[in-house]
C-alpha cells in the first residue's frame, strides 16, 4: 500500500473511532442532564443546547492555534494530541455531579480536541490533489459513520450500564483511534525554518481568497442549521413513544440509520463532485435537507420521524466534502493545517450557535420550532452556494490565483 493510502486508511478508521466515542452521549445528553438535577423538559433542552454550544465555542476559539501548531510540528502529532485529550475529558465527564461540572468539561472538550479538523488536515496534506474529492469525501463518511454507530452503541450501553459507564467506554474508543494513528499513519513532515515561516501567508491572506472564504461560509451555514435540531430531537422521540423503556436505544438507532445513510452518500458524492461540480452538489443537498427538516415538526408517528431524519442525514452529507475539497484545492500544501484550522474556527461557530439557538427556540416556542428554523437555514445554504461560490469561480477565471490561496 502506498504511504499516503496507508495514512489515509488509518486516519479514516481513527476518525470513525473518535466520532463513535464522542457521540456516545448524544442520545441521552438531555436525560443525563436531568440526572444532574435539571428537572423539567424545557430546561433539559435548554441546558443540552448550552453544553453542546460550549464545545463548539471553544473548538472555534482554539482551532487556529492547533492549526498553526500543526504546520510547525506536524499534522499527525495534532491528531494524536486531540484524541488522547478527548479520552481524558470523556472519562472526567463520567464523574460530573452538577450541570456546572458538565458545562466546564464540555468547554475543555472543545479546547483540547478538534479531531475532525486535525484528521482532515493530515489527509489533505498527504493526498494527491486529483484524489482529494474521494479522500475528503471518505473522511466526511468517517464522521457520519461515527455519528451513526456512536449514538446506537451509546444508547445501548446507557440502557444497560448507565450514563456514566457510557462516557467511559466512549473515552476508551477515542483512545484506540489515537493509538492507531500513532502506530500506523506516516507523515513526511519537515518543520519550516524561521525564514520560510515568515514567508508563508497568514490567516488574513487565507480569508482574502474568494474560494476559501466561500467554502468557509458554506461550512458555517451547514453546521449551524444541522445542529439547531440536536437539543430537541431526543425529546421529540420521547413524545412519540408509548413506552419509554428503550428510549435511549431507539433514539440512537434513528441517529444511526441517518448517519449510515449519510456516510454512503458522502462517500459517493465526494467522488462525483470532482466531475459534476461542488456547487451543484451543495445546492441540491441543501434543498433536500430543507424538505427533510419540514418532516420533523409534526410526524405521523415514530416511523415517519425516522424517515424524515434518514433523508435529512443523506441530504446534509454531500455538503461537507464539497466544501472541504474546495479548501484543499485553494490552499498551499505548506500551511494546510493553518487553512483547516481557520476554516474550523469560523465554521464551528455554527456548531456553537446552532444548539444554543435550538435550545432557546425549544424553550420559548416549543420543541418543533427548531426544525422549522433548520429548514429555513438550509434554503439559505443553497442561496449562499449559488451566490458566493459562483462569484469566486468568476473571480478565478478572470485572473491567475494568488500564490497563497
Amino acid at each position: 500500500m502506498n504511504t499516503w493510502k496507508r495514512t489515509f486508511v488509518s486516519a479514516f478508521v481513527a476518525q470513525v473511532l473518535s466520532i463513535v466515542g464522542f457521540s456516545f452521549a448524544l442520545p441521552f445528553l438531555p436525560f443525563f442532564i436531568g440526572e444532574l438535577g435539571v428537572g423539567d423538559t424545557a430546561s433539559q433542552a435548554w441546558w443540552a443546547g448550552v453544553t453542546l454550544a460550549a464545545t463548539g465555542l471553544t473548538l472555534a476559539l482554539f482551532a487556529p492555534l492547533w492549526g498553526y501548531l500543526a504546520d510547525r510540528f506536524g499534522r499527525k502529532a495534532m491528531v494524536i494530541r486531540s484524541m488522547f485529550c478527548g479520552t481524558l475529558v470523556l472519562v472526567l465527564m463520567s464523574y460530573s455531579r452538577t450541570i456546572g461540572h458538565l458545562f466546564i468539561l464540555r468547554l475543555l472538550q472543545g479546547a483540547l480536541t478538534g479531531t475532525v479538523s486535525a484528521s482532515v488536515a493530515l489527509v489533505a496534506s498527504v493526498t494527491p490533489r486529483h484524489r482529494s474529492g474521494f479522500a475528503l469525501g471518505m473522511m466526511q463518511a468517517a464522521v457520519l459513520l461515527g455519528v451513526a454507530v456512536g449514538p446506537l452503541l451509546g444508547g445501548m450501553v446507557a440502557d444497560t450500564f448507565g450514563y456514566r459507564v457510557a462516557f467511559r467506554v466512549g473515552g476508551l474508543v477515542v483512545l484506540l483511534g489515537g493509538l492507531l494513528v500513532h502506530f500506523a499513519a506516516h507523515e513526511d513532515f519537515t518543520p519550516p525554518d524561521a525564514e520560510e515561516r515568515q514567508s508563508l501567508p497568514g490567516f488574513r491572506a487565507l480569508l482574502a481568497s474568494g474560494g476559501f472564504a466561500a467554502a468557509v461560509l458554506i461550512l458555517f451555514a451547514v453546521r449551524y442549521s444541522n445542529t439547531l435540531i440536536n437539543p430537541s430531537f431526543p425529546l421529540v422521540v420521547r413524545d412519540l413513544l408509548v413506552s419509554p423503556e428503550r428510549l435511549n436505544s431507539i433514539t440512537g438507532g434513528i441517529m444511526a440509520a441517518a448517519g449510515l445513510a449519510g456516510a454512503v452518500t458522502a462517500a459517493g458524492l465526494g467522488h462525483v463532485g470532482d466531475r459534476w461540480g461542488h456547487r451543484r452538489i451543495v445546492v441540491i443537498c441543501s434543498l433536500a435537507a430543507a424538505v427533510a427538516s419540514l418532516g420533523h415538526p409534526c410526524p405521523a408517528g415514530l416511523y415517519s420521524l425516522a424517515a424524515a431524519h434518514l433523508l435529512f442525514g443523506m441530504a446534509v452529507a454531500g455538503t461537507m466534502p464539497a466544501a472541504n475539497t474546495m479548501i484543499q484545492q485553494a490552499t498551499d500544501p505548506r500551511h494546510m493545517g493553518k487553512a483547516f484550522g481557520a476554516a474550523s474556527a469560523l465554521s464551528l461557530i455554527g456548531i456553537a450557535l446552532g444548539p444554543l439557538t435550538g435550545g432557546f427556540l425549544a424553550r420559548a416556542f416549543g420543541l418543533r420550532m427548531p426544525f422549522l428554523a433548520a429548514a429555513l437555514c438550509q434554503v439559505l445554504v443553497a442561496v449562499l452556494a449559488v451566490a458566493l461560490i459562483g462569484r469566486a469561480a468568476r473571480a478565478r477565471s478572470a485572473g491567475p490565483p494568488d500564490s497563497g490561496a
